[in-house]
């Protein structure tokens, strides 16, 4: 059968257990969790038919409850976000033709932009599509938590680093950002179904094991990954630092 673009999924994996901050997903942002922000700005699609959130904690599925939010009880451990959506999408019976891969800790994440990441993908021959966007500060390109992406003419990625990528030999760093384009990957994937059932057949990679970015399995194993450049204002939550980041965003979008 033919894909159409409203055959499409949203699933937020939202694991309670986050490493660098601790219970992320559920700390205060401006008077709602993180997870809220993410879910509400998601639930602006106008091609995703649902919106469910994938998680391993029963708080979670309370604050789910408590903002009517749908969601699925995993088991507890996975190697990536990416893993704990296959396993949400099949437990789930579903038979989307795009399931897009909508990362908790991205409070700032809005329907259109998930919508371009479908239409995108429905447009090309690629396999998944993610959005990127322009690095603007060297703080921003130094930092580690920020995955960067270099790209083909064809806005194919060619691979991901939390490295500066590329390194521009000839000239000293502080000059980079004026003589050089850089982009930053933002961690929201659509996928094409077919693409998303594979992906569980294919084992964590060298280069996806060195970076710990689960997109280079996909890279290694000759998977296209289309990059989707945008403008939105988008901090993912994996620092104080970045929470902070987002209050201060919130408050200056209030004030103005």
């Amino acid at each position: 059968m033919e894909e159409r673009v409203d055959n499409s999924i949203g699933i937020i994996p939202a694991r309670l257990g986050s490493t660098r901050l601790k219970r992320k997903l559920l700390l205060d942002l401006c008077g709602k969790p993180v997870l809220q922000w993410t879910w509400e700005g998601a639930s602006k699609s106008s091609l995703l038919k649902k919106i469910i959130v994938a998680t391993d904690s029963n708080e979670i599925a309370e604050l789910c409850l408590s903002i009517g939010a749908e969601y699925i009880l995993t088991k507890g451990n996975f190697q990536s976000g990416t893993d704990r959506v296959l396993w949400a999408f099949k437990e789930l019976n579903d038979s989307s033709d795009f399931i897009v891969n909508i990362q908790g800790d991205e409070p700032f994440v809005n329907g259109p932009l998930l919508d371009s990441l479908v239409l995108s993908l429905y447009s090309s021959r690629a396999d998944v599509s993610t959005p990127i966007s322009r690095i603007n500060s060297i703080e921003e390109l130094l930092d580690t938590s920020v995955v960067k992406v270099v790209f083909a003419n064809d806005k194919l990625a060619l691979f991901f680093s939390r490295q500066p990528i590329p390194f521009v030999r000839d000239l000293p760093m502080d000059m980079w950002m004026t003589n050089f384009e850089f982009y930053k990957h933002i961690g929201l994937y659509c996928f094409r179904r077919q693409t998303l059932l594979e992906y569980s057949q294919l084992l964590p990679s060298k280069l996806e094991i060195a970076e710990k970015l689960e997109q280079n399995r996909l890279l290694e194993n000759g998977r296209k990954i289309l990059c989707v450049p945008t403008d939105a204002k988008l901090i993912s939550i994996d620092t104080p630092n970045d929470l902070q980041k987002a209050r201060d965003f919130i408050i200056s979008r209030i004030s103005s």
